[in-house]
């Protein structure tokens, strides 16, 4: 018993200061010191209860037993920081008071007659209801971040185990067997260190994959971010120049006879109207038209800003589905909430052709159907719609 004892203690030790250097030379999100500290201190409380002699027998139990007190507090803390929930200072206050009278008590318990059965069931009873504090937090914080789902039942799987493996050994020292039973070599004992070794090295294990789960998904959501940022224009949240282009690749990735209508839609006099109105006017009407393509675009569709006033839409369809998107265009654009109007552009675009030379080609239209109906007022009468027919054998304007 006293090799498996001092094994055991040796383990958790190294365990418990590994942790406290990490903790503290490393730090990582909320809660990790807390653990670190709550671990050394129930390590440190097993040890000195387990080593009082008749002489230190009072000041083993109480220091002991409140060290393991507060440690398996500072564990239900830990957990809390970490889910971004900490306790408020009248709950610290509470539970440092409850601690506290579970000492008078314990203190009570020993020296008015060295009841061992009553202060064992006490302290075993303060430490369930911290287990059971600490297994719904768990489970209210599996709800709040899915995303951790796996590492928080890891978590609670290692705290519900170690907890078992301490019933038999709860049972027969509750049932009032006596104290010598509590260090003697035999199965309930036995149990109880391996619950021990395991809430020290699989608890340290399973908080550290916690923290290493939530570093990953912040990642993983910050590379998102970035990539949409990347790919996004932020006045008018549809893809920039970069982000057309992988559209435009991955569109084009399909079967290589696939063709798609292009179409290029500028803002008439942007310039006039930043100026004779402002720049929030001009940026209202990037934000209408923009809201007018993404409006007519289906899934599979590509809208984007081409840079400045000027704006592209692919239209992936069939050809009836392209024109009635055509035609809802037209009555979106012809609306007075758009406050400007728009020349548009139109060309067909087959799979292996560079999107910049269809933009060009599309650009061309544009620029005549301004040419032959200028824009002298935000008036849709003004615009034209450019039709480009499919002719030659690959269905692109020559």
């Amino acid at each position: 018993m006293v090799v498996m004892a001092g094994t055991v203690w040796g383990v958790t030790t190294l365990v418990s200061l590994l942790t406290v250097a990490l903790a503290y030379l490393r730090p990582s999100y909320p809660g990790w010191r807390c653990w670190a500290v709550g671990h050394a201190a129930i390590v440190l409380g097993m040890l000195v209860s387990a080593l009082r002699t008749p002489e230190t027998q009072t000041v083993s139990i109480l220091l002991g037993n409140g060290l393991v007190m507060t440690g398996s507090a500072v564990f239900l803390l830990a957990f809390h920081r970490f889910g971004r929930r900490p306790p408020t200072r009248p709950q610290v206050l509470r539970q440092a008071l409850v601690i506290a009278g579970t000492l008078v008590t314990l203190a009570a318990l020993t020296v008015l007659g060295d009841q061992f059965t009553a202060r064992f069931v006490l302290v075993c009873g303060y430490l369930g209801a911290v287990h059971v504090a600490l297994t719904r937090l768990i489970v209210q914080l599996v709800h709040a971040e899915p995303a951790l789902r796996t590492a928080y039942l890891l978590n609670m799987g290692v705290l519900v185990l170690a907890a078992m493996l301490t019933v038999p050994r709860t049972v027969l020292l509750a049932t009032g067997h006596g104290e010598a039973m509590a260090f003697a070599l035999n199965g309930p004992n036995v149990l109880m260190y391996l619950g021990v070794t395991l809430l020290s090295v699989g608890g340290t294990f399973a908080f550290w994959i916690l923290h290493a789960d939530r570093r990953r998904h912040e990642v993983q959501s910050l590379q998102g971010e970035l990539w949409r940022q990347a790919q996004h224009d932020p006045l008018t949240a549809l893809l920039n120049r970069r982000g057309l282009w992988s559209a435009f690749s991955a569109w084009e990735a399909g079967p290589a006879t696939r063709v798609a209508t292009l179409l290029v839609c500028d803002i008439n006099e942007f310039k006039r109207i930043n100026d004779t109105r402002g720049h929030a006017a001009g940026d209202e009407c990037l934000r209408q038209l923009s809201a007018a393509l993404r409006a007519v675009a289906q899934p599979e569709d590509v809208a984007g800003r081409w840079g400045g006033d000027e704006f592209v839409l692919l239209l992936t369809g069939s050809e009836a589905a392209v024109e009635a998107q055509v035609s809802t265009l037209t009555t979106q654009l012809a609306g007075e909430a758009l406050g400007c109007t728009v020349s548009v552009g139109r060309t067909l675009v087959r799979a292996g052709e560079a999107l910049e030379d269809a933009v060009a080609r599309a650009d061309r239209a544009m620029y005549a159907s301004k040419a032959n109906h200028p824009a002298r007022a935000p008036s849709w009468q003004e615009r034209t719609l450019t039709h480009e027919r499919p002719r030659g054998r690959e269905g692109i304007p020559s």
